[in-house]
């Protein structure tokens, strides 16, 4: 898809032109308007959305639901994607009514606790831990029918494995962090910078 509009902030057109290309980039605007009209075209009202907002993925995939983006190679690439996922994922989780009602921080925690608890019942099942499968979406009176599958599964099939539950991990840590403001990218990095800093095997602890 080529570029459809252009957009230019009025503080870059103040600042960064002199008088004289200013002039002749709002005469040229104002041209463009006063042919449209004589063209029996209105005048175009536009929002404009920065990428780096945290919503502009959200704005996107709307935007692709209503068949307003062309299938491209063009896509937002924000500043901080961690961010932008943890946003993603509380906004999801709120749209699916998990927020309804006030959760408690503790519970917050315990539900993360509860998917690493998950992985390892898959470990101890004898389950590698990259190994990836996945269950059709059943109702509760029918077994579900297990398969391996290369590639995205179909939506009604539920990906199962280590590497699932590893991601629910994530994705409930993403919630918490887009619910209560904390901005994850930076504590990352701050923490593996300090962690870079530690002695050798420091602490001695076994599992």
């Amino acid at each position: 898809m080529g570029y459809k509009f252009a957009s230019v902030k009025i503080a870059d057109i103040d600042t960064l032109l002199n008088v004289e290309e200013r002039n002749q980039l709002y005469g040229l605007l104002n041209l463009i308007n006063d042919r449209r009209v004589e063209n029996g075209k209105k005048y175009n009202h536009y929002l404009v959305i920065n990428q780096d907002e945290q919503y502009a993925p959200a704005v996107l995939n709307l935007m692709k639901q209503q068949g307003h983006w062309e299938n491209s190679d063009l896509e937002l690439h924000p500043k901080n994607p961690i961010g932008v996922l943890c946003d993603m994922a509380h906004q999801n989780a709120v749209s699916k009514g998990w927020w309804d009602e006030e959760r408690s921080f503790a519970e917050i925690i315990a539900l993360i606790h509860s998917e690493a608890s998950e992985a390892l019942e898959d470990y101890r099942n004898g389950h590698n831990p990259s190994e990836v499968w996945y269950e059709l979406k059943v109702t509760q009176d029918e077994e579900p029918f297990q398969m391996t599958c290369e590639g995205t599964p179909d939506p009604t099939w539920k990906p199962c494995g280590i590497p699932s539950e590893l991601a629910d991990i994530v994705i409930r840590v993403f919630d918490a962090c887009g619910r209560y403001g904390i901005d994850l990218e930076k504590a990352i990095t701050e923490k593996m910078a300090y962690n870079a800093t530690r002695p050798q095997r420091h602490g001695g602890k076994v599992i």
